[in-house]
């Protein structure tokens, strides 16, 4: 599948790529939010010593700012969205040209799936839909 950037997309991955020195994969912006997905093994680049470059990426773009690790396994690539929130299951359903993830996290943690105002899982679904055509549906 294409992903098509704009000139806008361009400019923030140029940016954050010489910033950190982290080969980037794909990009969205939200309205307070910008994501980045950067290839295997680069997400200790991106961060930077003590988080140096990433502090500096949010610097530079005044918002926050995600990373994450790319993989072309889906389950893979759902866990590393999810980052430090543990995932108990994942289910992936395809019926008739749509494919969902059922993600299940405990109770506790799902206000961390979530993130404030629901900004990770606006960002999780859109990373997820643009790579692998899927959606996602969050249970606990």
């Amino acid at each position: 599948m294409t992903i098509e950037l704009t000139n806008d997309d361009l400019k923030a991955i140029a940016l954050f790529e010489s910033i950190t020195g982290a080969q980037v994969a794909d990009i969205h912006i939200g309205e307070g939010t910008v994501a980045f997905t950067v290839g295997e093994g680069d997400l200790g680049k991106a961060i930077g010593k003590k988080g140096a470059n990433i502090t500096r990426v949010r610097q530079a773009f005044g918002r926050q700012v995600l990373v994450f690790e790319e993989s072309e396994d889906i389950s893979q690539f759902i866990k590393n969205l999810f980052g430090q929130v543990p995932i108990r299951n994942i289910n992936i359903h395809e019926k008739m040209n749509t494919k969902t993830a059922y993600v299940t996290v405990d109770g506790k943690d799902r206000g961390s799936a979530i993130g404030r105002g629901g900004d990770r899982i606006k960002v999780v679904r859109a990373l997820l839909l643009r790579k692998f055509n899927c959606d996602l549906s969050l249970k606990s």
